[in-house]
């Protein structure tokens, strides 16, 4: 699946429940708040398994964000997270702390995953999609 070919749809209605993304990613079910957007990708009047995306801002309590940097060797990166319009204005400022083995813990079963923390070490911004 390439994303970068495929395009994105959605209604563009900003999320604030939890439950969708707590019941996806295990490492979100401490999460304090939450806004993020979710679509398809690729074009609807084709037939065929449909792949999903996720777009999303999530607080978590200091202690999780203290086990994420502890448990999956995050590093200062100088890649800017990506996200959909409007959540885009919601990103936090930088700099950001990523790893590869941060992207593995959001990337299980068919999800695919790019996170970041945020220089204020509790929120996390998440880009996932999957079918």
């Amino acid at each position: 699946m390439t994303e970068t070919t495929m395009k994105r749809g959605g209604t563009g209605e900003l999320r604030t429940d939890l439950e969708p993304l707590t019941s996806r990613f295990d490492l979100l079910t401490g999460a304090e708040s939450a806004t993020w957007l979710s679509g398809t990708l690729g074009d609807d009047s084709v037939p065929g398994p449909s792949i999903y995306w996720i777009d999303a801002i999530v607080t978590l309590p200091e202690a999780d964000a203290q086990k994420i940097v502890g448990e999956y060797e995050v590093t200062q990166t100088t890649t800017t997270p990506t996200v959909e319009s409007p959540l885009d204005e919601k990103v936090p400022e930088g700099p950001y702390l990523a790893s590869p083995a941060l992207d593995a813990a959001f990337s299980q079963d068919t999800f695919r995953s790019t996170v970041h923390l945020a220089a204020d070490g509790r929120t996390l911004i998440v880009r996932s999609v999957f079918q």
